[in-house]
């Protein structure tokens, strides 16, 4: 699964003996307070996939999710990105996943939150292992991921992941929360297990194939827009 130096050391002064034992008494506390607090990128809110809500939802005042869609991200010939809703995931290396957001809202930016599983824990997390907006699950399955994207034409969007050689064949799951309230709870999968890419080859006028374009014939399925 791939995601798409030291500072010196200043000298501190020792106290005087006498506030030792209080020091001291105050680090434990502090100490017990950082084992309490909750990690940073630990999800705020208790996912259940059952109770995926209906949609229009009204989060806020001055937000609503009208629809959510989960799907692959398809670059034609012309470069452009294209959006194909998608419930299986082609077992293609750097083949692109995720998903979209239509909503109502003032708001410029919103915040996000993400679990991905996997069937079985894959080869390598890539980048995502070393992130700091994701964490992996200790069993090596799952990872939670969360952000902050800015609002589009009314469409929140991310396309982060994306699969590598060595991930799992199965049904995957992904569920989605919008400021802090979940929202979607999608399910895929991925027919085989994902290989290392084979090199491109030209036909007899030296073109290369689209695999996107074929794809989309042979789904009949549209893109978003």
């Amino acid at each position: 699964m791939r995601d798409n130096g030291g500072s010196p050391i200043s000298q501190i002064p020792v106290p005087p003996k006498s506030l030792l034992p209080l020091l001291a008494i105050a680090a434990l506390a502090l100490a017990a307070c950082a084992e309490s607090r909750p990690s940073p990128h630990k999800p705020a809110i208790a996912w259940n996939p059952t109770a995926a809500p209906r949609l229009p939802l009204r989060i806020g005042p001055d937000l609503v999710v009208r629809r959510v869609q989960f799907g692959l991200l398809d670059t034609g010939p012309d470069g452009e990105d294209r959006f194909v809703p998608a419930t299986e995931v082609p077992a293609v290396e750097g083949e692109t996943f995720g998903w979209i957001v239509e909503v109502e809202t003032s708001r410029e930016s919103l915040h996000w939150q993400e679990h991905l599983r996997l069937p079985r824990p894959p080869a390598d997390w890539g980048d995502a292992g070393t992130d700091p907006d994701v964490l992996i699950s200790k069993d090596g399955r799952g990872a939670v991921a969360q952000g902050e994207d800015s609002v589009e034409d009314g469409e929140l969007s991310r396309f982060y992941w994306s699969l590598a050689a060595g991930d799992p064949a199965g049904e995957y799951e992904l569920d989605l929360a919008i400021e802090g309230r979940p929202i979607a709870h999608f399910t895929f999968r991925v027919p085989e297990p994902v290989q290392e890419k084979a090199i491109l080859v030209e036909d007899r006028a030296g073109r290369r194939p689209d695999p996107g374009a074929a794809r989309l014939a042979a789904t009949g399925v549209e893109s978003w827009r």
